[in-house]
């Protein structure tokens, strides 16, 4: 039977690789969703963060523009 595990607002499925067909495309389209929402909560949060710490993340301005800019689909 599938296990259904929150860890740190990402969602992690477990299918054993008996269930069905559909079970495991419903897992894969939920590890999907999961994945594009937390991209589009990071790049919001980075649109918020004071140009003066993005040094601290690694980041030039240019770059966390650019990230913040993509859409939530592209990694």
């Amino acid at each position: 039977m599938a296990s259904l595990a929150l860890n740190n607002s990402a969602l992690n499925l477990h299918v054993p690789l008996t269930a069905s067909p559909a079970a495991r495309m419903l897992v894969a389209a939920g590890e999907t969703l999961a994945a594009w929402e937390t991209r589009a909560r990071t790049r919001a949060a980075l649109r918020q963060i004071d140009p003066a710490r993005l040094p601290d993340l690694g980041l030039t301005t240019a770059e966390a523009l650019r990230e913040a800019a993509k859409p939530f689909w592209r990694a």
